[in-house]
């Protein structure tokens, strides 16, 4: 079995251990996404999640004062995976400090590190929305279906294109049409899809948002996302005080979707720079036992979000909150991949860490916005990215505005 293969099975088969609860029913479908630790000795998986939703953009805007900080406006599985995936970090942060034990970091004097050979492989059982799932659908003159022999010829993988006038796309003779995604350009690229038939449906290259239960969204979509995180590291802005920039080594698709190793690559960074190295990329053979096929056409409502902590390792989530979750009883009803919870983790961490033990004075009343801002380094890199990636949105300023 090859390398790809591992990673996907891996993450397949922790979905199956886990109970049947927030998992697709007979005519819903999902996508699976997950994150699995290499180091010396072997592979573990240490964060997986499902999810295909968002909260539309009016839902995001009118969140409530009990909703700050505390409700997921993107529920699309690879996001979730990778808050998943920043509780596992938090909890091995945490056994670092008070243990002075952990599976990925060691100390070298006050500094945090990680431990040698440690790396991060990312699955997707779907190729991300937004731009990577433009992909050609291809078609071979009939002559050329089969060699001398009788055997079938495999099909042709790559595209080559180019954009006229940076709206439509000219390809060859083997090209058809185009896989379409759900994600719309941002209202504030200066290109958008053109809506032709076959090839030139959609553009490429702009950021996309992804709908949300008929209404736009604030989300971008998952394409831009990794393609964020590949620019500067899955960590984000609070755990960089803490650990070095982290990045996926590998990112593995699944089976029985559309692919393209051109889409993928275009979509996870060439589209906008050629200055940052993009992780391995393949595809594996496996099929997620849950994708969306003839069957099963109906979006699964709910999300399953696992990490390999020490408490309370899976949560489902249904519209942003935890599953069963009331506005009545208020105390505990927020998910634990929140930016609350991760504010929480985050003055957890400034306690006990030598270095930053000092540095926040009255804590429970400095905003989560405002401790982003702490992190100089990863807020210089994603201003300097700004300037390439121009059209990227903020989300509402109040949404970050919370504190504990």
């Amino acid at each position: 079995m090859n390398f790809a293969d591992k990673i996907a099975e891996l993450c397949i088969d922790k979905y199956k251990s886990l109970k049947k609860t927030g998992k697709p029913r007979d005519t819903e479908w999902t996508v699976l996404s997950g994150i699995v630790l290499k180091n010396e000795h072997c592979l573990k998986v240490v964060s997986l999640a499902t999810g295909t939703k968002c909260l539309s953009s009016k839902e995001l805007i009118n969140t409530n004062l009990y909703d700050m900080g505390s409700r997921l406006s993107d529920s699309h599985a690879e996001v979730l995976t990778r808050r998943a995936f920043l509780r596992f970090l938090y909890d091995q942060l945490d056994q670092l400090l008070c243990l002075n034990k952990s599976q990925v970091f060691q100390f070298n004097e006050s500094v945090i590190e990680f431990i040698n050979g440690v790396s991060f492989h990312f699955y997707a059982s779907h190729t991300p929305c937004g731009d990577c799932s433009i992909v050609p659908k291809f078609k071979k003159p009939a002559s050329d279906t089969r060699d001398d022999d009788g055997h079938c010829l495999p099909k042709i993988l790559k595209l080559e294109e180019t954009v006229i006038e940076d709206k439509g796309i000219v390809v060859d003779g083997f090209v058809e049409d185009i896989h379409r995604t759900g994600a719309k350009c941002v209202a504030t690229e200066k290109n958008q899809d053109l809506h032709l038939p076959g090839v030139n449906y959609h553009i490429t290259g702009p950021l996309r948002t992804k709908p949300g239960r008929g209404d736009p969204t604030l989300s971008l979509s998952c394409s831009d996302k990794i393609a964020k995180w590949n620019f500067l590291g899955i960590q984000g802005a609070l755990l960089s005080l803490f650990i070095p920039t982290l990045k996926f080594e590998t990112i593995v698709i699944g089976s029985g979707c559309p692919f393209s190793m051109d889409s993928m690559e275009r979509g996870l960074g060439k589209r906008f720079s050629d200055e940052y190295p993009l992780p391995k990329i393949y595809q594996s053979s496996l099929i997620f036992i849950h994708n969306k096929d003839d069957d099963r056409v109906n979006p699964c409502p709910s999300s399953i979000i696992w990490s390999s902590v020490r408490k309370v390792d899976t949560e489902i989530a249904v519209e942003g909150r935890k599953q069963g979750a009331t506005t009545k009883n208020k105390k505990g009803n927020y998910l634990l991949v929140t930016r609350r919870n991760f504010l929480n983790n985050f003055f957890n961490i400034i306690e006990k860490h030598p270095k930053y033990k000092l540095l926040p004075r009255h804590p429970k009343k400095i905003t989560y916005f405002h401790c982003k801002q702490w992190s100089k380094d990863y807020q210089k890199s994603w201003s300097n990215l700004k300037t390439i990636i121009k059209s990227w949105p903020s989300k509402p300023m109040h949404l970050q505005e919370f504190s504990l």
